[in-house]
């Protein structure tokens, strides 16, 4: 019997989601910029700021990079319970699932550092330091609501292979669907935890 642990990683991409909203309506409470701008002021960031910032950054890269990892290791089990290797199957999407929660762990921990950030560049006299700062900061709002979005995508992968693995019958038209979609998905991620480390290192020289 395969066994996996479906409900755990559902649960993960609740508690994911929850956060990714509180914090996307941290930066539309903070879009709307002042009419007046003043570069000449000085940018103080705090301590507060500056761990979480780093620790951002360092939790957008992992997002990404364990996105791939569960990615690949679902259509590699995809492949090996297509050949009727069940036992690699069965290996493979379990650890996409440990790879996964892994991931969820980062994209949570992720969220609580842009509610820190956020937080600090709502309270930033306008100008163009706030403007880089709110850019990576929708990047990274964005990049954790897609992964929200991948989790999902990726439950129905493990759930549709597992499927095949315990009663014999590939959906073929299910999974090549949903890879697709998955694939769309760490794309995407990849594309936004670039845009936030760009940006995010234009606010940082604007700052010095």
């Amino acid at each position: 019997m395969v066994v996996f642990k479906l409900e755990q990683l559902k649960t993960k991409r609740g508690m994911v989601a929850g956060i990714a909203i509180g914090a996307i309506l941290l930066v539309i409470g903070g879009i709307a910029l002042s009419a007046t701008f003043d570069d000449t002021q000085k940018i103080v960031v705090s301590d507060d700021f500056r761990v979480a910032r780093y620790n951002a950054g360092i939790k957008s890269r992992q997002v990404a990079e364990l996105s791939e990892v569960v990615r690949v290791k679902i259509r590699e089990a995809n492949v090996a319970e297509q050949t009727k290797d069940n036992a690699r199957a069965e290996m493979l999407l379990n650890e996409a699932q440990i790879a996964n929660s892994e991931a969820a762990r980062n994209a949570a921990d992720l969220s609580r550092h842009l509610q820190v950030l956020i937080g600090f560049v709502n309270g930033m006299p306008a100008g163009k330091s706030q403007r880089y700062a709110y850019a990576a900061m929708t990047a990274e709002v964005s990049l954790v609501s897609e992964y929200v979005v991948y989790t999902k995508n990726v439950t129905e992968l493990i759930e549709s292979v597992a499927a095949g693995i315990e009663v014999g019958k590939h959906d073929k038209k299910t999974i090549d669907v949903v890879l697709q979609k998955a694939n769309d998905n760490v794309r995407r991620i990849n594309d936004l935890n670039e845009e936030f480390q760009a940006k995010i290192g234009k606010f940082d020289t604007s700052i010095q």
